[in-house]
């Protein structure tokens, strides 16, 4: 077996042509798909090949810029600028008028065309207002030059229209976030009117501190005010050594009382004078208890009330409540004046007494002891008139503090009641404090006058104790016990006015601490006011970016969402547009299907016939014969392809005739060649047939513009009649410039006369017999 297939190859050692179609056997289906693979390798990527114009008629629109200042949209400049100085759009833009683009599309110069129409600028400028309208582009390739192209076309528009929407909602972005910038803006200015509400709350805190600090004074100004009644109760003590001296006043004038029975009778008028003002001392520093017991009811009708205020203003109600328990302290100094004035009472009684007695004794006196105890007496009157003046003047500043007491409780109230809304208790309550207080102060002013009475009764009694000198030897008993009551009387008017002091001291710590509180009262108005101002802020600012917010209803919500999605809208347009992909590709199909049926057709004939060549007609008559018959298929060939394509697979021309002539016209064209190669090289010829289909399939542009394609097959491309072929089906079956397909038809009509001359040539050498071909080195 091995030895019949070395016998066979053998027969092609003997020649060149032989050994080399051992080679071109091999390296058919290499060339084939090299070729086709390294023409259709990257098309896509070599689009920048492609020469396409763009026509700008876009007019700048006015717009606002992201910072809010006036500017100009010029969006189609921009947009021509970034075509025609980068390849990333695809093609290779070229910018020009409509007319040069028109012309340019139609004949073939340009692959597609870019139209950015008036309004682009001024649409794209709208994205950022309420009324946003899609701008529009229009692309438009023509099918009749490429019906790939016009795909690629597809393409290109999709990454234009993403390269513009990407720049147009950055832009519809950047207004966005410029608004959430100045929304961002007015809630930073709501943080400050936040911050003023903040410093003015803190003012308030001050503000209420301060007046708990007051109020604090107050407290300690009723103590101290507490300590005043006490001190008033010390007075009481300097006036019972004040009856101490008037006690032993009546002891020495207890001698001299000898002739004073007729003035006994006026001493005791004068002491009954003395005891009916001690009454109204008594009295009076009733009624002073009464009124600092009104004091202590109004601050306990103060502390409940003081409870619907805030924290901070309890202990207002506290350091109010210490104020009336100051004021039971000098109700109970009161009752120690009540008591002191009662021992004076008791005093001027015991004083009566002894100037009954010595009216009993004054007979058995002798003149000389009734002098001395009418001294004795008299000085004891005056130690009582002392004493009740040290009484009165107690009492006088007993009424002084209480009126300081009443004026402090009246400042309390003042700086109670400014310090907190609502507190009309806590202003009755000070009210009643206040009126307790006057009371107190009308008791005292009873007391002041009791105690002058009293010194007025004092005076009768000195008058009369000079008379009852001489006639009351008993006086001196009675002086004894005027003296008792007259030490008691001195050290309750002591103390009393000791404590008056101290009453007037607290008082004025009351006031200031009042002064204080009503400080503090006015900082926490102040720091209130500014609370009030930065809630003004901050709801006048919240407002403000509030209507920096847009509120749109759902009609304008998708509105704007469909629009800002999709801001720029190309319009795709087909010229001279093909109904199905198979209607695009037809162009590039007929003439192949023609080809190989030249191939076919001259394996099945014979190019020349060898009787002709041999008989004495003329060489073009050989060959015209010859060629005459594969036309005949030829014209049958293209007759059942356009059937099927016409009727079968309903394919539509605006050029049928024409598509019929030119189809008719191709396959004339490519039997001539045919017959010229096998005329010429014999079987070798349908190689070279072959190998010719592979280089036009590559090269015509059937599927993608030779411009793709590598330098070689475009340097090829033009020289190779299938190019031609498929230009002239492409501008028939799509429509468009019918001089394109004239141009064809001319390129066609060359390659046949230069085919039909290679025929004739053929024929005429093979008139002429060789041994080669008598014994061909190669037989297909």
């Amino acid at each position: 077996m091995f030895s019949l297939i070395r016998t066979e190859l053998s027969r092609f050692r003997t020649t060149l042509l032989s050994r080399a179609a051992l080679i071109v056997i091999a390296v058919i289906p290499a060339l084939y798909g090299g070729l086709y693979l390294a023409a259709n390798w990257d098309p896509t990527g070599n689009l920048e090949h492609l020469t396409a114009a763009v026509v700008n008629e876009d007019q700048p629109a006015p717009a606002t810029g992201p910072d809010g200042s006036d500017t100009t949209v010029s969006a189609g400049e921009d947009l021509a600028a970034s075509l025609t100085s980068s390849g990333d759009a695809g093609f290779t833009w070229v910018a020009v008028t409509r007319a040069e683009a028109e012309d340019g599309l139609q004949d073939g110069t340009y692959a597609a065309t870019l139209d950015i129409p008036a309004d682009f600028s001024s649409r794209l400028a709208s994205l950022g207002g309420d009324s946003p309208d899609q701008a529009m582009l229009d692309i438009t390739t023509d099918d009749a030059d490429s019906f790939i192209v016009g795909q690629v076309g597809n393409t290109v528009a999709a990454t234009l229209q993403r390269q513009v929407q990407s720049g147009a909602t950055e832009d519809y972005l950047d207004g966005i976030y410029l608004g959430f910038s100045s929304l961002h803006g007015k809630l930073v200015e709501a943080g400050e009117g936040a911050d003023k509400l903040a410093d003015g709350a803190r003012s308030a805190d001050e503000g209420s501190a301060s007046l708990v600090v007051g109020l604090g004074d107050i407290v300690d100004g009723t103590a101290q005010l507490s300590t005043g009644s006490a001190q008033v109760a010390a007075g009481a003590a300097d006036l019972a050594a004040g009856s101490g001296e008037l006690s032993g006043g009546l002891a020495g004038l207890d001698a001299a009382t000898a002739d004073l029975v007729p003035q006994s009778r006026q001493l005791a008028d004068g002491a009954a004078a003395a005891s009916a003002g001690a009454a109204t001392l008594r009295d009076g520093a009733a009624q002073l208890a009464t009124g600092a017991q009104s004091v202590a009811d109004g601050a306990t009708a103060l502390a409940p009330s003081a409870s619907a205020l805030a924290d901070g203003t309890r202990q207002v109600a506290d350091g109010v409540g210490q104020v009336g328990q100051g004021a039971s302290a000098l109700s109970a100094g009161a009752g120690q004046v009540q008591g002191g004035a009662e021992q004076a009472a008791a005093g001027s009684r015991s004083v009566a007494d002894g100037l009954a007695r010595l009216q009993q004794t004054f007979d058995a006196l002798t003149d000389a002891e009734r002098l001395a105890a009418l001294q004795q007496l008299a000085a004891g009157a005056d130690a009582a008139a002392v004493g009740s003046e040290q009484v009165a003047a107690g009492a006088g500043t007993l009424a002084s503090s209480a009126s300081d007491l009443a004026a402090g409780a009246d400042a309390a109230a003042t700086g109670a009641s400014t310090a907190a809304d609502g507190a009309g208790s806590l202003a009755t309550g000070a009210a009643q404090l206040s009126a307790g207080a006057t009371d107190a102060s009308a008791g005292a002013t009873q007391i002041a006058r009791g105690a002058a009475d009293l010194a007025d009764g004092a005076g009768q009694l000195e008058a009369g104790t000079a008379t009852l000198a001489r006639n009351t030897p008993a006086l001196r008993d009675g002086i004894v016990a005027a003296s008792d009551g007259a030490d008691t009387l001195a050290a309750g008017a002591s103390t009393l006015s000791t404590g008056a002091g101290d009453v007037a001291g607290g008082a004025a710590v009351l006031a200031d601490g009042s002064g204080e509180a009503y400080d503090g009262a006015t900082s926490l108005e102040g720091g209130l006011g500014s609370l009030s101002t930065g809630s003004q802020d901050l709801a006048a600012q919240l407002g403000e970016g509030a209507g920096q917010v847009p509120d749109h209803d759902d009609a304008e919500r998708a509105e704007l969402a469909s629009v800002g999605a999709s801001p720029v809208s190309i319009e795709r347009t087909h010229a001279n547009a093909v109904d199905a992909y198979g209607e695009g590709m037809a162009p590039y199909f007929i003439p192949l299907a023609l080809w190989v049926g030249g191939i076919v057709t001259y394996t099945v004939l014979r190019a020349v016939s060898p009787r002709a060549l041999a008989s004495s007609a003329a060489s073009w008559r050989v060959s015209a014969a010859g060629y005459l018959q594969g036309a005949l298929f030829a014209v049958l060939q293209a007759g059942v392809l356009l059937a099927i394509l016409l009727d079968g697979l309903g394919l539509t021309t605006p050029h049928p005739v024409g598509l019929i002539a030119f189809t008719v016209l191709t396959a004339l064209v490519f039997t001539a060649i045919h017959q010229a190669l096998v005329g010429l090289l014999g079987g070798v010829g349908r190689l070279v047939a072959l190998v010719l289909l592979m280089l036009q399939l590559t090269s015509a542009g059937g599927t993608y513009p030779v411009a793709t394609e590598p330098g070689f097959f475009q340097v090829l491309s033009p020289l190779l009649p299938m190019t031609h072929a498929v230009t002239g089906l492409r501008h028939l079956i799509a429509g468009g410039d019918t001089g394109i397909v004239w141009a064809s038809v001319a390129q066609l009509l060359i390659v046949f006369v230069l085919a039909a001359a290679l025929s004739v040539y053929a024929s005429h050498r093979r008139r002429s017999w060789t041994l080669e071909k008598l014994h061909p080195s190669l037989s297909i």
